[in-house]
């Protein structure tokens, strides 16, 4: 059962969740802090190989592990938006070999804990729901509990927000504007890079990553830039 903490987060976001990004951080950001004992959650929308694109983030560090998922290609999200199963890491430290990349930037950003919720209609996938804590432990059972009813919760609030901006899937809705551009960009990117060098979509995604890891920048930031056509992969050493 949930907890009557956490029930009145849930009925407060129920009433607020469509009215855009910043009601839901704000709830989002108070329920981990004050329920689930973690110090920062955020959500990203979709689920496709380029991963979740960062919807709405309640903390600088929630942001900064998000955007490390994105751009190594790898983390619990990933996971977890894959599978369609919670992935829940009481320790970084010992998941190092499952993430060779990802577990040591998230460290080395304080986040020694990690839980990632899929966010799902029945069999449709909408993305992932992730809560992290600078200390290692687990989430006692109420707190399992509580996060899965907020990741149920928060996978209507986003679709509400979606549906009352007017969101299709053809076209960006006012507030999805950034992930809904992200993965266009990023699928973009991705076909200029094959066609330059003759690779798969698969190898061009991973070129991709890679260069923007070997220059410490966001994935986004570099499709943009093949977008606009300030940077060929042709033209590069990777």
């Amino acid at each position: 059962m949930v907890s009557d903490r956490m029930a009145a987060v849930l009925a407060l976001l129920d009433r607020t969740g469509a009215n855009g990004a910043g009601g839901l951080s704000h709830l989002a950001s108070a329920a981990a802090c004050d329920v689930l004992g973690v110090d920062g959650i955020s959500a990203g929308v979709g689920t496709g190989p380029e991963g979740p694109a960062l919807a709405w983030s309640g903390t600088a560090v929630s942001t900064s592990l998000e955007n490390s998922q994105i751009t190594l290609g790898e983390g619990p999200g990933l996971d977890a938006a894959t599978s369609g199963a919670p992935v829940l890491i009481s320790d970084l430290r010992a998941a190092q070999v499952r993430w060779l990349a990802f577990a040591p930037a998230a460290l080395g950003l304080g986040v020694c804990a990690v839980f990632a919720f899929p966010l799902r209609i029945g069999v449709i996938s909408v993305g992932v729901l992730v809560a992290q804590r600078g200390t290692p432990g687990p989430l006692s059972a109420e707190q399992l509990t509580d996060a899965l009813a907020l990741a149920d919760t928060v996978t209507i609030a986003l679709l509400d927000r979606q549906a009352a901006d007017g969101g299709s899937a053809d076209r960006a809705p006012t507030g999805w504007a950034a992930p809904v551009t992200y993965r266009a960009e990023v699928h973009q990117a991705t076909g200029m890079i094959s066609v330059q060098l003759g690779v798969t979509l698969a190898e061009a995604l991973v070129r991709l990553r890679a260069h923007a890891w070997a220059g410490d920048r966001l994935l986004a930031d570099v499709a943009a830039d093949v977008v606009a056509r300030r940077l060929r992969f042709d033209e590069t050493n990777l």
